[in-house]
């Protein structure tokens, strides 16, 4: 059976922070942007919301409950495939008024890549994740763990519709949600609303979800 928690975690590669759920962190390692939400994130352990590694450290811990895991390359961000470095034309990316510089994030036929070096027209790309082959620590807590249904529906919503307050009720095999006004500003809006359904026929078994946009 899945396990819904809300977790902090600081994540390490070469001794480096490169990603945290703490804002006081972000700031001490110059990494913060106030772009990201610093707060607890919503996880169902066992549907791969998290890499392999971390999210075998979660099962079966406890609110409260925190721990330092290392996590090898293949249960974190994979292996470095030499197949996936390539060379480019530097004229795909003058095409679209871009001047590539290595390091650079790029995105090229609807893949994410990293610009590894620009020489004599020819640019060197990698598909690689950009920590692929490291080994990464965690430092993980617990901060909530759900226990009833209502739980639950409350760690999909923030899943589904993150930074909105929507109320819900449970009836029989129906779970009702209603969505307020400031959920249109989520992009995708109809995609989240089959993700939520999908989420709660499948850990809660309910027949029928029903979800109602209140203006």
């Amino acid at each position: 059976m899945a396990e819904f928690v809300k977790i902090d975690f600081t994540a390490k590669a070469d001794g480096k922070v490169f990603d945290t759920t703490i804002a006081e962190v972000a700031k001490k390692e110059n990494i913060y942007s106030d772009k990201i939400k610093y707060e607890p994130l919503p996880v169902i352990v066992g549907d791969g919301q998290v890499i392999p590694g971390l999210e075998e450290a979660l099962k079966g811990m406890k609110k409260g409950e925190e721990k330092t895991v290392k996590i090898p390359p293949e249960k974190a961000f994979g292996k470095r495939d030499p197949s996936l470095i390539t060379v480019v034309p530097e004229s795909v990316f003058k095409k679209n008024n871009i001047t590539p510089v290595p390091g650079m994030p790029v995105e090229v036929e609807g893949r994410r890549a990293r610009v590894l070096s620009v020489s004599s027209g020819r640019v060197q790309i990698d598909f690689n994740h950009e920590l692929a082959g490291k080994e990464v620590e965690y430092w993980v807590k617990v901060v909530e763990k759900a226990e009833t249904d209502d739980d639950k529906v409350k760690i999909m919503a923030e899943l589904a519709f993150p930074g909105v307050k929507p109320s819900w009720k449970i009836e029989g095999d129906v779970l009702e949600i209603t969505l307020p006004e400031e959920a249109r500003k989520l992009g995708s809006l109809d995609v989240r609303k089959a993700l939520f359904a999908e989420l709660v026929k499948k850990h809660l078994k309910k027949k029928k979800v029903r979800i109602v946009e209140e203006y």
